[in-house]
């Protein structure tokens, strides 16, 4: 029972990393948009939507 919980944890904190401080860091945007956003999109498009959001508006 304990580890179900702290894997549900995890996985949550993974996400909210995804929604809300990946936007801001480039470095940790690029790494989700290639490694986490594919499996992420599985559950919901709208997880990764913030990070696509942030990459389309990149000046670079």
């Amino acid at each position: 029972m304990r580890f179900l919980i702290i894997l549900v944890a995890l996985v949550g904190g993974f996400v909210l990393v995804a929604m809300l401080v990946a936007p801001s860091q480039p470095t940790l945007r690029d790494w989700y948009l290639v490694n986490a956003c594919p499996q992420l999109d599985k559950l919901s498009t709208d997880i990764c939507a913030p990070i696509r959001r942030a990459a389309e508006g990149r000046t670079t």
